[in-house]
C-alpha cells in the first residue's frame, strides 16, 4: 500500500502560525486516514 503525504494542519493538527488547523472534510482523505495511509508532515515544524 502507498503512504501519502499530507500537510498535517489538514489532518487536525494545531501547527499552523495562528496555533489553529485547517482540518478538512475532503472524503478521501477520510477513506486514506481510516486505512492508516496518510503520513502527515509540517515543513515549517519540521525546520524549525
Amino acid at each position: 500500500m502507498e503512504r501519502i503525504l499530507v500537510s498535517a494542519c489538514l489532518m487536525g493538527r494545531r501547527v499552523r502560525y495562528d496555533g489553529g488547523a485547517k482540518t478538512s472534510a475532503d472524503a478521501r482523505l477520510a477513506a486514506w486516514r481510516a486505512e492508516e495511509r496518510l503520513v502527515p508532515f509540517c515543513p515549517e515544524v519540521e525546520g524549525g
